[in-house]
């Protein structure tokens, strides 16, 4: 634990303004990370060329509190060094930053060498932003699937390996971990956490991670009936009944509403924005938008034009209260009121179209 005066000084001197309160807990921390979007900013070869930090200053002006940061490759040098970079600008503009490793080897092939190199990859991370940067989230495995699936001893055992000895370096670290089936809520309670560690590992799922895909020639999402409002509020319920039972809390690591990058949203996908967004926050469930480059042109340094009605309502819906009669809308803000808001969390899809096993995961 940081000495109160050094942690002080550590979080003031990087803009993330929490050194006051409490000890920052799983809790606190889901409380702080708010609305985030997915970023290849450190993933792609155009992603990483394209990077400046006035693009956090971007974000965060838009009232974005976190960007999921997706990485793959090993943890060269070179590569060290650009995630510290990414995770400085978070810091100089007060958003939270989260890694989140694709350990794609892993994923499709889950034998012991393969687990070692996973929680190598994480020593190596760990020791590089030991002691510092106390708002930075590790997501161990991004996406937890293809033959993974089929092995929920393996992925148990690389994350309780990995938690201890990512926790033997920062004892502090906040740790994020997911379920296989590309992380879908119902397979929450397959985890085995360690004990007592409700206050430093939280569970990351998502749902309609590039919007409803149609599967078996059906798509869940039509003109917003109550069959289908019913079904997403049934998954969303399954990791809010995980949380009760555990006393873990948990974040969506992304969702979006489909290809939006250049067209103007349909009325569709307007509603079920909306609707996914509303009921996210009535859960009081923190998550992230899928994904930066459908919103952001990193080359222009710009938010695009064509999809910022979809983006707006993703960050701050207006939502009905139960108790007001239909049409009758209140502004629930989801960004807290960006010009004050704490820092504060995006998909687990590619950027690339989806493929067919992914759809039906959405």
């Amino acid at each position: 634990m940081l000495k109160p005066f050094i942690a002080a000084a550590l979080l003031f001197s990087t803009g993330w303004c929490v050194a006051a309160g409490p000890a920052l807990t799983a809790s606190r921390y889901a409380e702080q990370l708010g609305v985030g979007m997915d970023v290849d900013w450190a993933r792609t070869e155009r992603g990483i060329r394209e990077f400046d930090p006035l693009v956090v200053r971007d974000f965060r002006a838009k009232g974005f509190t976190h960007v999921r940061i997706r990485v793959a490759g090993e943890p060269t040098e070179a590569r060290l060094i650009h995630l510290r970079k990414l995770v400085e600008a978070c810091e100089q503009y007060g958003v939270i930053p989260v890694i989140a490793y694709q350990a794609d080897d892993y994923k499709s092939d889950p034998q012991a060498d393969n687990e070692k190199a996973v929680v190598n990859w994480w020593i190596a991370v760990a020791h590089y932003f030991a002691k510092s940067s106390p708002l930075l989230g590790f997501d161990l495995i991004y996406e937890p699937a293809d033959k993974l699936n089929h092995n929920l001893a393996s992925l148990n055992r690389v994350y309780e390996k990995t938690i201890k000895a990512i926790h033997s370096i920062d004892a502090q670290r906040m740790i994020f971990v997911a379920p296989r089936l590309r992380a879908t809520p119902e397979d929450l309670a397959s985890l085995k956490l360690p004990a007592h560690s409700q206050n430093y590992v939280l569970a990351e799922w998502h749902i309609f991670p590039w919007g409803p895909l149609r599967s078996n020639g059906k798509y869940p999402w039509t003109s917003g009936s109550a069959t289908e409002k019913a079904a997403i509020r049934s998954r969303i319920n399954a990791a809010l009944n995980w949380q009760q039972k555990t006393g873990h809390v948990s974040w969506v690591g992304g969702w979006g509403v489909g290809e939006s990058s250049h067209l103007s949203p349909t009325a569709s996908q307007m509603a079920f924005a909306t609707f996914m967004a509303c009921e996210l926050q009535k859960a009081k469930i923190p998550y992230a938008i899928n994904a930066d480059f459908q919103f952001y042109d990193g080359e222009e340094g710009a938010w695009r034009p064509g999809p910022e009605p979809l983006l707006q309502v993703m960050i701050a819906p207006v939502c009905e209260k139960p108790d007001e009669k239909p049409g009758h809308h209140a502004i629930k803000s989801s960004a807290r009121d960006a010009a004050h808001a704490m820092p504060a969390a995006a998909s687990t899809a590619k950027s690339v179209a989806p493929s067919a096993s992914s759809a039906g995961q959405g």
